[in-house]
């Protein structure tokens, strides 16, 4: 069984410290600025894109968390990375679609396979019949009103 994801104390602290990588170009992690649904104010949190097929995704390991939230309700954002940053509009993939992209992320993120609710050696099937629990995003070039 997976651990439950919280953010506690530590996973802040690992938060602050992959930001401050990603805005300044170390790692792969990047910071996605959403805006805040109730808020309306920017929100940012690192994040790993993955790439399959030529493709680049968004994957939310750890469920429904805020960014998710925040993306459904408007898919305009910004990726960061080190002085880099584009705007990018994300489109949720959904269904059995997004199994390997989940997949590939899941071989490649070993800080949240520990937190992802499928078995060390799954295989496509079993990311398929738990394609719900890990929203997925198309990350596809956005226009100059993107956050």
């Amino acid at each position: 069984m997976a651990r439950r994801y919280v953010v506690d104390s530590k996973i802040r602290r690992v938060n602050k410290i992959t930001s401050w990588m990603a805005r300044r170009g170390i790692g792969r992690t990047e910071v996605l600025v959403t805006v805040g649904r109730r808020s309306g104010e920017a929100r940012s949190v690192p994040i790993s894109p993955i790439a399959v097929d030529g493709i680049e995704y968004l994957v939310g390991p750890y469920g429904e968390r805020g960014w998710v939230k925040n993306v459904r309700s408007d898919p305009r954002a910004t990726l960061r990375r080190g002085r880099r940053s584009r705007k990018v509009v994300l489109t949720e993939v959904t269904g059995s679609t997004g199994a390997p992209v989940v997949a590939a992320y899941h071989a490649r993120e070993g800080f949240a396979r520990k937190f992802m609710d499928v078995s060390e050696s799954a295989d496509l099937g079993e990311f398929e019949a738990k394609a719900e629990l890990f929203p997925v995003f198309r990350v596809d070039p956005g226009t100059a009103s993107a956050v």
